[in-house]
């Protein structure tokens, strides 16, 4: 009877149901450390062809020409003209770009927090710096030039010249 009055005077329990993604999705989530440098090394080998094929040659062969009659009809519908050809080069210099952005970011977003925190010199001090600067470049260029005319005389009488 003990044990009928407890399961009575308590709610039942929810079961939560945790909703497991589907493995595609958690493979495409999951972060792999080698593939941002694959992605740093495709990309510009991407934006090279993309030029490559921008300019149609590729060294002393004319990809123009090979590339637009392959044979092949998928090939063909992207380089049979020039106008196709000249948008497939662009597209990869794209993607390839958007690439290395995508790869530098990470990068230029704690720089750029703290070039915020930068305080910057007015134009006078900036002015002042270089002028002192300058000046200290011309002092030793002085310097090196006077070497230059008091010491070639006595490497010139040392080795006989």
């Amino acid at each position: 009877m003990a044990k009928d009055a407890n399961n009575k005077n308590n709610k039942p329990e929810k079961i939560k149901v945790v909703k497991s993604e589907s493995k595609v999705m958690e493979i495409l989530k999951k972060e792999y450390r080698f593939e941002n440098w694959l992605l740093a090394i495709l990309s510009p080998v991407l934006i090279l062809y993309g030029v490559y094929i921008l300019l149609g040659k590729f060294g002393t062969i004319d990809l123009a020409a090979i590339l637009g009659t392959s044979g092949y009809g998928f090939i063909d519908f992207f380089f049979n003209t020039t106008l196709k050809r000249v948008l497939t080069g662009v597209f990869l210099v794209l993607i390839g770009t958007m690439v290395l952005i995508y790869l530098l970011i990470p990068y230029i977003k704690p720089s750029l927090n703290e070039m915020k925190k930068v305080t910057w010199p007015t134009g006078k001090t900036l002015a002042l710096n270089s002028s002192r600067v300058f000046t200290f470049l011309i002092f030793l260029m002085l310097v090196f030039y006077l070497y230059s005319a008091v010491l070639n005389p006595l490497f010139k009488w040392i080795y006989g010249n």
